[in-house]
């Protein structure tokens, strides 16, 4: 397979590979319309390390050289001292920039990222209020936790398989195999999981180390390199091209980085690409000091990001890049290799400990921020310190079911909009001032209970079709359907079930009447069996409601706008009733009834986004704050109660 004679031989062709992989992550992440494939460098990074990492094990193993205290040792000092210092200056930055529930996040990101298990945190994050991602200014360790795992686990794989080449190839295969289905049926069932999970990815890993295999115990020579590297060339280029964020990934589509980068590796460091273009030295350059480049570069960008309240202007954004490559260089040179490379003795026995102690209270202090006891700047104004409360005042975990006092139950069905009437809903059955229902909630972010559409990214017909066989359920009398229903309506990424490639479906229109028909048919199939059904119409919406719409950021300062107005109650009428007269109509036709919110939210005339005090009353432009659902929202108490 390789020409390269052992994979622990030094090979600046794979620098150069490197190369491309940083930059198209680079590019991705600074212009992601110019460069939407950018994402899969990631993935073309698994693959080189599982080549190399296998490699230097299987030498050493070959040799009777191996020893696993020297193994993690070059591994601590290979990454630990750039990644010390890319969470040190995160949390710099992020104690001049974020308020103060955004730092809370970035201490749980920096804990993660010093134990090596972002992609855990990210992986629990991921969901409907999840806050956007390029906010976020540690996602991109994702990747590095997975490979550290890898790490851990690998060597004493290939340790327990040293004297049977054989098996230790159908172990690699094995493992690969099963990543792989792995990550076919998450990346259909559980989108975010097979993103970031190891288990969906050491499939790519693995096509590194049997790379590494087949170079250390099998063919030497590559017999057709120059077209093999080409054809490699051509995968890697085809999935720069093809892949964008609306492609299911990894998925079959991770195959293109993956067989192309594997193409081109094995092709040996002769074939015509790999010599002449992969081993230039300004891309071997930036191969070396690619993993730097990485770490640098999306902090940058998505404090960039916070500071300009949006996408900084394209000069800004190459500017940033430009910085990462200097401190890439100066990280390389003026660190990573005086540590790896260090001769003094008192130098090299003080290297464990230090990079150890930083790196454990980088983590330390990440969870001092989670836990609010290491405040931003920003907390000195109360202000801000109420906006952050509000943003985070949340309280719903997942479907719920609450035993009440009898055999009779209320299902509570619809998106997030249903999710934000579950305290006040919690607080009833748990006070039982009066007999009460068995409560059930059915709900899911994103997706309203309307069946016959999809939502693109989302299981929402899945998700209809199960509420609804529920509230068919015979203990089921009592059947609430809430959504946000101003969103459903003005969302463009719904679509007929069976026809994804339609137009966007405008829910109004004239020819698309057959979405609230089929409501209609729904909510007659349950007053038929006997069910009452309420629908919830929308809820008080708006940019105005939304706590951080005070917050004025300019550079590297955090202020504060008036406080929040009161929303005239006829703006609010304008934005919901061209859906809700229509939900009025469906509901008088299928015998059902209808609840406004916005009778129990707002006064005569007006909406308050705040309380007396001045306290958000939203934790965003349209979800109530939990505490004020709680203690508020009394529309719902009656469905509850056994009467």
């Amino acid at each position: 397979m390789s020409a390269s004679g052992t994979a622990h031989v030094y090979r600046p062709d794979v620098d150069g590979l490197r190369a491309i992989a940083v930059l198209a992550v680079l590019a991705y992440h600074a212009f992601p319309h110019a460069a939407p494939g950018g994402f899969a460098g990631v993935d073309v990074f698994f693959v080189i390390s599982g080549f190399l990492i296998s490699g230097i094990i299987l030498e050493g193993l070959r040799a009777g050289s191996f020893g696993f205290a020297d193994f993690y040792w070059r591994r601590v000092r290979r990454i630990f001292p750039a990644l010390v210092l890319v969470l040190a200056a995160s949390l710099a930055l992020g104690w001049l920039l974020l308020l103060p529930d955004e730092y809370s996040q970035l201490g749980r990101h920096v804990a993660a990222g010093a134990a090596f298990v972002s992609y855990i945190a990210l992986w629990r994050e991921a969901g409907y209020f999840d806050s956007a991602a390029e906010l976020k200014p540690l996602l991109h360790l994702w990747s590095l936790g997975v490979e550290e795992q890898y790490y851990l686990a690998w060597p004493l794989l290939l340790y327990l398989f040293r004297a049977q080449p054989r098996r230790m190839l159908a172990m690699i295969v094995a493992l690969g195999a099963v990543s792989f289905a792995a990550n076919l049926w998450l990346v259909a069932e559980r989108p975010s999981a097979a993103f970031y999970l190891p288990v969906s990815r050491f499939w790519e890993l693995m096509a590194g180390s049997a790379l590494a295999f087949f170079s250390v115990h099998g063919v030497r020579q590559a017999r057709f390199a120059d077209a093999q590297a080409a054809g490699g060339l051509l995968l890697l280029g085809a999935a720069l091209a093809l892949l964008d964020g609306t492609r299911a990934f990894p998925g079959w589509w991770a195959l293109l980085p993956v067989l192309g980068t594997v193409l081109l590796v094995s092709a040996g460091p002769h074939a015509w690409i790999n010599r002449r273009i992969l081993a230039q030295p300004a891309m071997v350059f930036v191969g070396l000091i690619s993993y730097p480049l990485y770490l640098w570069h999306w902090p940058l960008l998505a404090f960039a990001r916070i500071a300009h309240g949006g996408e900084p202007p394209a000069a800004l954004r190459l500017a940033l890049l430009a910085l990462s490559l200097v401190l890439a260089w100066l990280t390389y040179a003026l660190v990573e290799k005086r540590i790896r490379r260090a001769q003094r003795p008192s130098l090299r026995r003080m290297a464990l400990p230090a990079l150890a102690g930083s790196m454990a209270a980088l983590g330390g202090l990440g969870l001092l921020a989670l836990q609010s006891q290491l405040m931003p700047l920003s907390a000195s104004l109360p202000l801000i310190r109420e906006v952050s409360l509000a943003s985070t005042d949340w309280d719903y975990v997942g479907d719920q079911v609450v035993p009440g006092d009898s055999r009779k139950a209320v299902l509570f069905f619809g998106d997030s909009h249903m999710q934000h009437y579950w305290p006040r809903i919690h607080k009833v059955v748990s006070e039982r001032a009066a007999p009460v229902r068995t409560v059930i909630f059915k709900t899911t972010g994103g997706c309203a209970p309307v069946p016959g559409i999809e939502r693109r990214g989302q299981q929402c017909s899945r998700f209809v079709d199960e509420g609804l066989q529920l509230a068919l359920r015979p203990e089921v009398d009592t059947v609430v359907l809430a959504a946000s229903w101003v969103g459903f309506v003005q969302r463009a990424d719904y679509y007929r079930v069976g026809d994804p490639a339609a137009a966007p479906l405008d829910v109004l229109a004239p020819q698309n009447a057959w979405v609230l028909k089929g409501l209609e048919a729904a909510l007659r199939r349950l007053t038929a069996a006997g069910k009452r059904v309420v629908i919830v119409l929308s809820s008080p919406r708006g940019d105005a409601f939304d706590p951080k719409s005070v917050i004025q950021r300019e550079g590297m300062t955090i202020g504060v706008r008036a406080g929040l107005a009161p929303v005239p109650r006829s703006k609010l009428v304008e934005l919901t009733s061209p859906i809700d007269a229509r939900l009025i109509a469906v509901a008088a036709a299928a015998g059902a009834t209808v609840v406004d919110p916005t009778d129990a939210l707002c006064g005569a005339s007006h909406c308050p986004a705040a309380d007396e005090l001045g306290r958000p009353l939203y934790k965003d432009e349209s979800h109530l704050r939990a505490s004020v659902a709680r203690e508020r929202f009394f529309a719902v108490d009656k469905y509850v109660y056994l009467r």
